[in-house]
């Protein structure tokens, strides 16, 4: 994957840092020919068929799969990275916040999107 053709995320981008981590752990470097700080711009470029992506299984649901694209499960890598929630400790919760905390508790998001990646897998 990393002697494709690439297009990825900005380097100071969370999911660009966990990306280039889970390569280095594969013995290997992402050297992409494009940059952006956006996922539609990769969603995009890879519409034009002349580029590759790594992008979180997660879009998928907001983008699909462009065209005559497919996707390529990646192996899990041995620690994923955790993402987090951060609220202020004083003053009145957000009511977003609490919104998205009590449909979060209620949801398994791995599976959601695991089964929306076999779904364009298959």
């Amino acid at each position: 994957m990393a002697a494709l053709p690439l297009c990825l995320l900005a380097p100071e981008m969370r999911n660009r840092r966990i990306l280039d981590a889970n390569f280095r752990q594969a013995g290997a470097v992402a050297v992409p020919a494009i940059e952006t700080d956006t996922v539609s711009a990769l969603f995009a470029h890879v519409a034009t068929h002349r580029w590759s992506s790594v992008i979180a299984h997660a879009w998928l649901h907001m983008f699909g799969v462009p065209e005559g694209m497919r996707v390529v499960r990646l192996e899990r890598p041995a620690r994923e990275p955790r993402v987090g929630l951060v609220l202020a400790g004083t003053g009145p919760e957000p009511v977003m916040a609490r919104a998205l905390l009590d449909l979060a508790r209620d949801l398994d998001l791995r599976e959601v999107f695991d089964r929306l990646t076999q779904d364009h897998l298959a």
